[in-house]
């Protein structure tokens, strides 16, 4: 039983210790920058239809922009806070040995480290996507919300479960690493219009608002090309990601031989 409890307590300390000046400042930080971004844009729009603004003329533009904001950005900046250096700071703590020498407890405390970054980075998400949409003020504002909501969930969920595994492989360099990836895969090959995109966490969620939210201008070339699909096809491929990523990094970090800073 304390080995099933393990995860639930590790992300209980994880998130007590969280509440310092500095991680509340990057909190606020997440939330205010899409929220930011689209009170600009919506001022823009107001000026420029000589204060008769109406929403729905622009729902699709501010609806993708509030998609790439929360989903694909605050999303990823908040993993790659917390999820990305998930062992390296145990190393660089000089407690990663403790762990190591209990039983389970290497697989424990990596899944409680999962569940602290998906809860922190989803709660800045959710109240970020909630003032936004508000901000919008469109005649389908419950449904865009419901939409970026569950976006925003599936987001923290892969990209977690992705940036964790980086970080039980790449202990030395783990941020290079997962801005490597944020970059190259997410942000490059996601937009390619080949094959290789599907395997992308970023290209599921935007075939996702599509289908969802009905905006044709928001798929990928690649789904141009190939051919779209179903909602449920989204969802299995991001269900599959997310357990294959999150299944090999805590076989990896069982077996892994990490040394200490003594011994680095």
């Amino acid at each position: 039983m304390n080995r099933l409890t393990m995860p639930w307590d590790v992300m209980q300390f994880e998130l007590r210790r969280s509440f310092t000046m500095g991680r509340i400042a990057m909190w606020f930080a997440l939330v205010a920058f899409p929220v930011a971004i689209i009170a600009t844009m919506r001022g823009i729009a107001l000026a420029s239809s000589a204060n008769k603004f109406d929403p729905a003329e622009f729902i699709e533009p501010f609806g993708f922009t509030l998609y790439f904001l929360v989903p694909e950005v605050t999303c990823l900046l908040g993993l790659l806070l917390w999820a990305t250096p998930a062992i390296s700071t145990e190393i660089e703590g000089q407690t990663w040995v403790y762990l190591a020498l209990r039983r389970s407890g290497r697989r424990m405390v990596l899944f409680g480290k999962y569940l602290t970054a998906v809860v922190w980075t989803l709660s800045a998400s959710l109240v970020a996507t909630a003032v936004c949409v508000w901000l919008i003020g469109t005649d389908v504002m419950l449904r865009m919300w419901c939409v970026m909501s569950v976006l925003a969930v599936l987001s923290c969920l892969a990209h977690a479960a992705i940036f964790l595994l980086i970080g039980v492989l790449f202990y030395r360099r783990t941020m290079v690493s997962a801005v490597l990836y944020t970059m190259i895969v997410e942000y490059g090959l996601s937009f390619v219009p080949a094959l290789v995109n599907k395997f992308t966490i970023n290209y599921r969620l935007r075939g996702l608002l599509a289908n969802w939210m009905g905006w044709e201008n928001v798929r990928s070339n690649a789904e141009n090309i190939f051919g779209s699909e179903s909602v449920s096809t989204h969802l299995m491929a991001l269900a599959a990601l997310t357990i294959i990523a999150l299944g090999f990094a805590l076989y990896r970090v069982e077996y892994a031989e990490y040394p200490t800073q003594q011994e680095g």
